[in-house]
């Protein structure tokens, strides 16, 4: 099997659910990325900072990587949506890596819908070959296990397939 890195920027643990999963059933490495000024976990200020940001392109600093995505040759990337976009983390992260030649899928999580999220991840990495998008509703509050194992076998037809 190729190296394959799993990434993702979870606030409320929904992505971070279905990363772990991903990273397990796939045996590969993971990273999930810190905010420098982490992101308010609740309140109007969690909502109203997420969406304006999300809105906006914004990318806040991110604390030092563990991993590469240059050292990958397959990179799933995992974002909650915010105002129908990717969190600006993910943002951050994507337009700070080397891509160029890599297969790169994304997933995300959501309350609604994936929105313009797909659309915006995918031309943030220029020279990858995106082979996959796949949305969740609420893992955490619906069914976790099935999330889990949806991914697993989505990510296994992408990466052998």
């Amino acid at each position: 099997m190729s190296e394959v890195l799993v990434v993702y920027y979870s606030l409320d643990g929904d992505v971070r659910h279905v990363a772990k999963a991903l990273a397990q059933g796939l045996g590969a490495d993971w990273m999930e990325l810190e905010l420098v000024r982490p992101h308010p976990e609740r309140g109007f200020m969690k909502y109203f900072k997420g969406g304006f940001l999300a809105a906006t392109g914004a990318t806040p600093p991110l604390r030092p990587l563990a991993h590469k995505a240059a050292n990958y040759d397959v990179v799933f990337v995992g974002t909650p949506v915010w105002n129908s976009r990717p969190a600006p983390a993910v943002r951050t992260f994507l337009k700070g890596a080397d891509f160029a030649g890599k297969k790169v899928a994304f997933f995300a999580c959501y309350g609604g819908s994936e929105g313009k999220t797909f659309r915006i991840l995918d031309a943030l990495v220029r020279g990858a070959q995106v082979i996959g998008h796949i949305g969740f509703t609420r893992p955490l509050k619906n069914d976790r296990e099935q999330c889990a194992a949806d991914i697993v076998r989505w990510a296994k037809e992408l990466v052998t397939g």
